[in-house]
């Protein structure tokens, strides 16, 4: 919605493309963003899952790739609302697993751009005047990245409370 809002601000052309994974949720989060769109007058599109999860593949990774998929059919620049608080969390992510990555703010080979990931989740969300919902399986920590944001950045917090400068630093900016 900060994002959404952001681009309205700076009257941007502006479509809503929104991926419903086939979650519990997905219904209720598709049916939210259509009628958001509606009521702005806007034009929405709505992804789902098309491909089958590979056997060794973990849910949140298919996911991703689905999500991405469907995002890269689209010609025009998708503008995501990941922040530093999500950047933070994927360089947590992926130094677990051997290999630290930063979330790229933009892939050369790509339309997707995160244009607000230096930017503090608070001071994304403090002009934020529409509605939003969350998806309850955000509060579960069965997901990795769900537990590393609920488990894990709590406390690297308490060993580096500057953590995000930290992770921002990190992009040369």
């Amino acid at each position: 919605m900060s994002a959404l809002e952001f681009l309205l601000r700076g009257r941007r052309k502006v479509e809503i493309a929104h991926f419903n994974h086939g979650t519990e949720h997905g219904e209720k989060a598709e049916t939210f963003v259509a009628d958001l769109a509606s009521n702005l007058g806007l034009p929405c599109s709505v992804g789902y899952v098309k491909s089958e999860k590979k056997r060794k593949e973990s849910q949140e990774s298919f996911w991703h790739r689905e999500r991405h998929a469907f995002f890269e059919s689209f010609k025009a620049p998708v503008v995501l609302a990941h922040h530093l608080s999500d950047a933070v969390e994927w360089w947590i992510f992926s130094s677990l697993r051997g290999m630290p990555r930063l979330m790229p703010i933009k892939k050369p080979s790509s339309n997707i751009m995160r244009p607000f990931l230096l930017s503090k989740k608070q001071d994304l969300h403090r002009f934020e005047k529409y509605n939003h919902i969350e998806d309850p399986s955000n509060q579960s920590t069965e997901y990795a990245r769900n537990f590393i944001r609920s488990e894990i950045s709590p406390l690297a917090k308490i060993i580096n409370p500057g953590i995000e400068t930290t992770v921002r630093n990190l992009y040369h900016v």
